[in-house]
């Protein structure tokens, strides 16, 4: 799923104290789609609400505690005379349509409410986007309905347990608003929010079933940056970086990669105007700048996965690390994570991020914070990921095998369904399988277009990983691929040298690998 926000020109008040920052929304002010109210170093942006018109502008009355944080001078009308006078008041924003995982149909929002266990974070309807560039603590105007469930969620689709989070009723002192379990208060509320936040953290704000209103918010920055890089790595310019035109990139110092090990972005989208493929994040080459893959869509939990592959490796290695490019993407963190070494079958290369689409509309999926993917199926629908780049199919010649594993045995029969220019190739799962293998050997898969999971009947299928095999001794297969691809493109050997059509031996060019005679 992809996030399309709107770029509005918007006012804003905002006031710096020392280490506190203040930002109000302002009285007749427009909050649309995207819309973004910063200061020096927070960054609040309103989500996908509605697309033809804009969150509703209200005040608030307020008591002492309330007043004190949040409240502004505004004209109102006097009911008795007629006549505008000025008052103390609180300016909120609201939206209309409830937060729910899908894209906005219209007017409306669609899909499911967020679940923690599942971490399908909010795409559409009425959501706030939290972002600092230091740690603190954020304080937060909200009028919140009982008996809804109310959350804080970093990008990742993980939400803060309520006892990280204070919610305080107004008054002429703050009085503490108890949090159930499943995350509501028993009474309407209208007071603040806290919660502790870390830098280059986005924090959704938000309640399900309803529609949060939110007003001012206080940072109080403690001035600790952002956190090192999991797993050690080191980039140049330090994370984050945004990609809204093409000027920006990165360079990932790690020079010891393997096959097997894969890079994690961890990425926000970014409008861009004009730009209309959404978020992506492009791996290219230190050297020459070449492509290595195609471009990274990140999933509905803002992760996108850079699979090594031992062509991919040699040429990191070679050349001082992975630059990396985008558009329309902001990259938060990037994690290095380790493979498992390749079994006697050969090295396993995971495919499962790639499967971000469905063959109709009645079916649903949604890419969970472990990297699980659950499916929700209709008789023979598909779960699918379409492959080919610029009408190019892909080679699956040098795998053995397409594997889906499944968190449980399987309630209904399933289907594994590879598309290639030639012909399909299917292969079957009976009912309570937990793990499906199609094998690939012996079958035209040179040319691969899409690839699919379909259900026999109605379920809900959790799959944890899906993989293709590497046949450890395919490089000679790969030969007659050499004539599909730009043969003027740069080549390398095995150490990331680039070579020149008259060296002898493996060569990596376009992302391939072949026997150069």
């Amino acid at each position: 799923m992809r996030k399309f926000f709107t770029s509005l020109a918007i006012a804003f008040v905002a006031i710096s104290v020392s280490a506190q920052e203040k930002v109000l929304f302002e009285n007749g002010g427009t909050y649309g789609n995207g819309a973004t109210l910063t200061s020096e170093n927070t960054k609040l942006v309103l989500g996908n609400d509605r697309a033809t018109k804009n969150y509703d502008i209200k005040l608030a009355s307020v008591k002492a505690y309330c007043a004190e944080l949040f409240g502004q001078q505004v004209m109102v009308e006097n009911s008795e005379t007629g006549e505008m006078e000025e008052k103390t008041r609180v300016v909120y924003v609201v939206g209309n349509q409830n937060p729910k995982d899908g894209e906005l149909d219209g007017d409306k929002s669609t899909g499911g409410g967020y679940k923690p266990e599942s971490g399908n974070l909010p795409q559409s309807g009425t959501y706030y986007m939290i972002t600092t560039a230091t740690g603190g603590h954020i304080k937060a105007f909200i009028v919140l309905n009982s008996g809804k469930n109310f959350y804080v969620v970093k990008s990742s689709g993980e939400c803060l347990p309520k006892e990280a989070i204070s919610v305080k009723a107004d008054g002429d002192e703050p009085s503490d608003v108890t949090i159930n379990d499943d995350f509501t208060v028993d009474e309407k509320t209208t007071g603040t929010v806290e919660f502790d936040v870390v830098a280059g953290e986005t924090y959704y704000v938000f309640c399900t079933g309803s529609k949060l209103s939110f007003g001012g918010y206080e940072f109080v920055s403690n001035g600790v940056g952002p956190e090192p890089q999991p797993g050690g790595l080191t980039t140049d310019p330090a994370l984050p970086v945004t990609f809204d035109s093409w000027d920006a990139n990165f360079l990932i110092q790690k020079t010891d990669v393997k096959a097997g090990d894969k890079f994690v972005f961890t990425c926000e989208a970014v409008d861009v105007a004009g730009w209309e493929w959404g978020p992506q994040v492009l791996p290219k080459s230190n050297a020459d700048w070449s492509d290595l893959g195609p471009a990274l869509i990140p999933n509905a939990n803002g992760k996108a996965t850079f699979n090594i592959t031992e062509e991919f490796a040699a040429v990191i290695n070679g050349n001082g690390g992975l630059r990396v490019q985008g558009m329309g993407v902001k990259v938060t963190a990037v994690e290095y994570e380790e493979g498992t070494a390749p079994g006697p079958e050969g090295e396993k290369v995971s495919i499962i991020d790639k499967f971000n689409s469905t063959w109709g509309a009645n079916e649903t999926f949604t890419h969970n914070a472990d990297g699980s993917v659950t499916f929700n199926s209709v008789a023979w629908g598909g779960l699918s990921a379409w492959l080919a780049e610029n009408d190019i199919p892909v080679d699956w010649s040098g795998y053995t095998k397409l594997v889906f594993e499944y968190a449980e045995p399987t309630t209904v029969n399933t289907q594994a369904f590879v598309q290639t220019t030639t012909g399909d190739v299917k292969g079957w799962g009976e009912v309570g399988i937990t793990k499906l293998e199609l094998q690939l050997e012996g079958e035209d898969v040179s040319k691969v277009n899409q690839v699919a999971l379909q259900a026999s009947d109605v379920s809900t299928i959790t799959i944890t990983d899906i993989y293709l095999v590497r046949n450890a001794a395919g490089i000679e297969e790969m030969v007659s691929m050499k004539d599909a691809f730009n043969v003027n493109a740069p080549a390398y050997n095995l150490s990331g040298v680039r070579v020149n059509k008259d060296y002898k031996g493996i060569v990596i060019q376009n992302g391939r690998k072949f026997v150069q005679k």
